[in-house]
């Protein structure tokens, strides 16, 4: 006996009132009801005296279809919406969100509703939404602040020890080398902190540039100089400081290890120096104030989670492979949608690092189960590995799962790939880079430019959101609205402790860690 697939929103609409999230919040299906009520039923003809009671309510939701309601554009930004209040229309959309998300999770939504060839895409470009036009003439003058000793200034001497201490840090195995090799992308930290130490010398201690050499860094006088110029002369952390003292440890480990005979190159005494100044740099960063991002810089990138979410769904709708027109759109177009929407909701959804999700690599990294996707990183796939010794294992949203399939079983293929990373640039396609892995600039460069332009479109409130943002955007709407039971599962997710989340991610404003204090006095029970 088959079973009839729902067709109008009451179909939905019903089993969704008695669904586990609705009955663990039941005020959430309030707001829904006084939602459809006032903006989005009266949008179909209805009106809203007509929808008082639960079975007008659901009268009218069974004369909808559902794809026209999926595809009815934002009903929450009608001119009798503005009247209502901002926190008011927050309400109503994350529980017009929540419903929607509730559907897209069921076995029959793909089905009902057509599949992405059957849908179309909605406006992608709107003039005047342009991220880089924005950060025209708002942005430091780098050239004039610029420091570090650029690629392109380096002498011959300097590149030849560049790559022998990348040989030293990096290679499988070096004759008397006391360490195991980094990764690459450690090493490209190094040399980051390498070049502004040497550009340092170069332009404010006025060593010339045959005389700059990478061993110089190796000198704890010439690091105890940089160091207490930075912070003092440049305001820069004491994590700035770490970073700088880890390059020039490992810079004196390549330049004494051949000559050291006790484990950790303890015989070696500017090895020894460097690790007591290490030691002093620790004692102080952990007395010294967490540095925020500024208030102004976070109105620019902030976005709460229910707007994300909406963000997320327009994303999905321009997967569609026909525009509003009924224009055909090319593959390529429509596979580079497929790759931005996916990230990004796994960012939204997931919020790990973004080097988590563009090293995604199908059979490395990440598996196809039973159940859906599963990360699984080895200790060298991820940031805090490197020093904790631990892998780490996380499940992507089964509200992903089918539209990874998609993505893995019927787009990514099209594209013949030489590797297996999940996602790659498709933008140059004529360059050599084209369907390479992304590298860490260009990925967050791609969020920020898609989340300026998505919210720019559905709010009119364009924000720079970039990749690290989303972790910001999570924890703080776990803590102020979710199960607080999670915090320490939701911190093992993003890599990091309960303590770190809530110091450095955690936005809520004073008066909301304060909210749940009103009436405290009520909260227990009376004697």
């Amino acid at each position: 006996m088959s079973v009839s697939l729902p067709h109008y929103v009451v179909d939905a609409y019903v089993p969704f009132k008695v669904s586990e999230g609705v009955v663990l919040n039941p005020k959430s299906l309030g707001n829904l009801k006084t939602a459809l009520r006032l903006y989005i039923l009266p949008s179909y003809g209805f009106e809203t005296d007509h929808l008082q009671g639960d079975r007008e309510l659901e009268a009218a939701l069974g004369k909808v279809t559902l794809k026209a309601f999926l595809d009815a554009p934002d009903r929450l930004q009608s001119s009798a919406a503005a009247e209502r209040s901002v926190g008011t229309m927050a309400n109503y959309r994350s529980a017009i969100n929540r419903f929607l998300g509730w559907m897209e999770q069921q076995s029959w939504f793909r089905e009902s509703v057509g599949r992405f060839e059957e849908m179309v895409s909605p406006p992608t470009r709107v003039a005047g939404l342009n991220l880089q036009a924005s950060r025209r003439g708002t942005g430091k003058d780098w050239d004039k602040d610029r420091l570090s000793l650029a690629k392109a200034e380096l002498t011959p001497q300097l590149r030849q020890e560049l790559a022998d201490l990348l040989h030293f840090l990096t290679a499988p195995e070096v004759a008397k080398r006391q360490d195991g090799p980094i990764r690459e992308v450690t090493f490209k930290n190094y040399e980051v902190m390498i070049r502004g130490f040497l550009g340092w010398l170069y332009r404010v201690v006025n060593v010339s540039r045959q005389e700059l050499s990478v061993t110089l860094m190796a000198d704890r006088e010439w690091l105890d100089e940089y160091v207490a110029w930075g912070i003092s002369d440049r305001d820069n952390s004491y994590g700035w400081a770490l970073n700088a003292a880890a390059a020039a440890l490992n810079a004196a480990k390549w330049l004494h290890y051949q000559r050291s005979v006790s484990p950790k190159y303890r015989d070696i005494r500017e090895v020894e120096l460097i690790r007591a100044k290490i030691a002093e740099l620790k004692t102080k960063r952990a007395k010294e104030p967490r540095r925020r991002v500024s208030k102004e810089k976070m109105v620019e990138k902030f976005v709460p989670f229910n707007q994300v979410e909406e963000v997320v769904r327009y994303l999905r709708q321009c997967c569609a492979t026909r525009t509003t027109k009924g224009y055909a759109r090319n593959d390529l177009t429509v596979m580079h949608s497929w790759q931005i929407y996916l990230m990004i909701a796994i960012l939204a959804y997931c919020p790990v690092r973004q080097r988590e999700v563009r090293e995604m690599d199908l059979g490395k990294t990440l598996f196809r189960e039973k159940d859906g996707y599963v990360v699984l990183l080895e200790p060298d796939d991820h940031k805090t590995g490197s020093f904790t010794g631990k892998g780490r294992e996380f499940c992507l949203p089964g509200i992903l799962t089918q539209d990874l399939d998609e993505w893995s079983n019927v787009w990514r293929p099209k594209l013949r790939p030489s590797h297996n990373k999940m996602f790659m640039k498709l933008r140059e396609g004529r360059s050599q880079s084209f369907k390479q892995p992304y590298d860490d600039s260009q990925l967050s460069g791609l969020v920020s430019r898609t989340m300026y332009r998505a919210t720019g479109i559905l709010f009119d409130d364009p924000k720079k959101t970039a990749p690290h943002d989303f972790r910001r955007i999570a924890i703080t709407w776990q803590r102020k609205y979710g199960d607080r039971d999670q915090d320490q599962a939701l911190a093992e997710l993003m890599g990091h402790s309960v303590e770190e989340a809530n110091r450095t991610y955690n936005q809520m404003s004073g008066r909301d860690r304060t909210a749940k204090a009103q009436e405290w006095w009520k909260s227990v029970a009376q004697p």
